[in-house]
């Protein structure tokens, strides 16, 4: 058993909280205000946001429906049901929502091997016939925290929802979202959000946090999005399956809410941000969402995700695979390598040149790289005359292949 992976149980803003730690990242569950986690931390940089009006209160018990005010939106990430609405059965209409969203979830923990692993499971919510649950795990030696929701029908009739993830992310020193997409529209917000659009190739979409309420659907193309602190420096990228063909709430797998000034407007009610018990603080809501699915009662569905944490000095993620972020791609001269990049675990970073064979023609050692330090190279080497390609490379102490952070050719 790993002696890095811990499980502990301490207070967290008034409440009993359950928390899952290596040496790279926390995160801190708290199971009585439907099961959130409320903090996840890269070294002692929290990158969720939590609302410090309601730290230790309670949900209002019986609060459900169209009165939005009499929802205490603690902060941190949850799962609801999608649709949400307040037109029809068919949809849910929450927050507020005295079950799925603010309700006690049964909580169990494991420790286990190379696992550290918190359960969490809802009451049955009779208004939407289901049951939800989170299975949260980490492993030593990586920032990267996997995610397992299930969404049970324990009611006497068919559903038809979709499970959807919503995080709130700190903007409070300016966050930076960057998402591969094919499209996106706004969904709320009285006034047009201008702080969106497509970098040049028109495939790489650019939010820019901005105190205005506004929210958008995207229709993500990649299974990544990444959420930059640029102040802060560092990153929070989230991974989700795509079903391509599959129907989606608002057209859409990903979703994000702005959290700002101004009014929207719901079931005809014109709602002034600024006016509301839970304010609005700076943060960015980031929602995931599986597809639409017909459940007959017994019947399940699921969503795998992921966060990703690395520490980076970027003005942009330009790209993300299982290893790490991309902010500035990796370049290679005769006798120069530069790039900057951020990495989801602790490894040895090697450039590997090879030839037109695709036999190595030389490796170059570029150190030991961790998650809590950014990786910004700018290194003399000495390339042979035979290279034609490059790969930046990741491997354990046994010199094990971790996998390619990023490559380039040079000839």
């Amino acid at each position: 058993m790993s002696e890095e992976l811990k499980i502990r149980k301490d207070p967290i803003g008034g409440w009993p909280a359950v928390h899952l730690s290596n040496s790279l990242i926390t995160l801190s569950v708290v199971p009585s205000i439907g099961g959130r986690v409320m903090d996840l931390r890269l070294g002692e940089t929290n990158v969720f946001y939590g609302n410090p009006r309601h730290y230790g209160q309670k949900a209002i018990s019986d609060a459900q429906g169209i009165d939005i005010g009499l929802w205490r939106n603690y902060g941190g990430s949850k799962v609801w049901p999608a649709p949400q609405g307040w037109s029809g059965d068919q949809e849910w209409p929450g927050p507020p929502d005295p079950v799925l969203d603010s309700g006690p979830y049964d909580c169990t923990t494991s420790l286990n091997g190379e696992v550290a692993s918190v359960h969490l499971k809802s009451q049955h919510d009779e208004y939407s016939g289901v049951t939800l649950q989170r299975d949260i795990k980490i492993r030593p030696g990586t920032s990267v925290v996997h995610l397992h929701h299930r969404m049970h029908n324990t009611s006497k009739r068919p559903v038809r929802w979709s499970i959807w993830q919503v995080t709130q992310v700190d903007a409070a020193k300016g966050l930076e979202i960057f998402i591969p997409a094919k499209g996106f529209h706004q969904t709320l917000g009285d006034e047009p959000f201008r702080s969106i659009d497509f970098d040049i190739s028109g495939t790489l979409l650019h939010l820019g946090y901005k105190n205005q309420v506004a929210k958008f659907a995207v229709e993500a193309n990649a299974g990544w999005f990444a959420s930059l602190d640029r102040a802060r420096g560092v990153v929070l990228v989230e991974t989700f399956p795509i079903s391509r063909g599959a129907t989606y709430p608002d057209g859409a797998a990903t979703a994000f809410w702005m959290s700002g000034a101004g009014t929207f407007t719901i079931h005809g009610d014109c709602i002034d941000m600024t006016g509301g018990a839970n304010g609005c603080d700076p943060h960015v809501e980031t929602e995931v969402m599986g597809p639409l699915t017909n459940l007959e009662p017994a019947e399940s569905c699921e969503l795998r995700t992921a966060w990703r944490l690395a520490a980076i000095s970027a003005e942009e993620i330009v790209s993300v695979n299982h290893c790490g972020a991309v902010g500035q791609k990796l370049a290679v001269e005769t006798s120069r390598v530069k790039g900057s990049f951020g990495v989801f675990c602790t490894a040895d970073l090697e450039l590997i040149a090879f030839d037109r064979a695709s036999q190595i023609a030389g490796t170059f050692g570029l150190g030991k790289v961790s998650p809590l330090q950014p990786v910004v190279l700018d290194e003399k080497i000495s390339l042979p005359p035979s290279a034609v390609r490059c790969s930046l490379m990741l491997f354990d102490e046994h010199k094990n292949r971790l996998g390619i952070l990023d490559h380039v050719q040079v000839r």
